[in-house]
């Protein structure tokens, strides 16, 4: 059979789907405190999710027509990341630090190959993060995995 073409998702529909996803999953439950000694387990999706946003919005034209669809993922990651650490903060124990600003050279969009990887790795990641937790967190990280999924399916195909 043969496949069909997907249909075009404009930029303003992806965020929407993404963010839509994220306030669903808001409506979930509460999870119990982890030990202070533990790592938040959403740490590292935010920290990806931070570091895609950041990356991916300084596509230029190098990489030619796909700057439009890294922007989009980009502005999707930026709210991923938005979400995952404020839900660490909820959480986090009264004086822990918050993150620190990123200092150095200014960021460099990777090759499209390099995101399709990152994109799937971070999914793959996610989607661990999901089935571990619980309540709010647990549907965080499954709509985490669900939009890096779809970039790499369905703007990134």
């Amino acid at each position: 059979m043969p496949l069909s073409a997907p249909a075009p998702l404009s930029r303003r529909r992806f965020v929407g789907l993404t963010a839509g996803v994220g306030g669903l999953v808001a409506a979930g439950g509460c999870t119990p405190p982890r030990a202070a000694d533990e790592p938040d387990p959403l740490q590292q999706l935010a920290d990806a999710a931070e570091r895609d946003a950041r990356e991916l919005a300084a596509a230029d034209a190098t990489h030619g027509e796909d700057v439009a669809r890294l922007r989009r993922i980009a502005d999707a990651r930026r709210t991923q990341a938005e979400r995952l650490s404020a839900e660490i903060r909820r959480l986090a124990p009264e004086g822990t630090a918050e993150g620190t600003a990123e200092t150095g050279p200014p960021p460099v969009c990777p090759p499209i190959g390099q995101v399709r990887a990152r994109m799937r790795d971070d999914a793959r990641r996610a989607g661990e993060v999901a089935e571990s937790s619980r309540g709010y967190r647990s549907e965080l990280a499954a709509s985490v995995s669900a939009a890096c999924t779809a970039a790499l399916v369905v703007v990134l195909a």
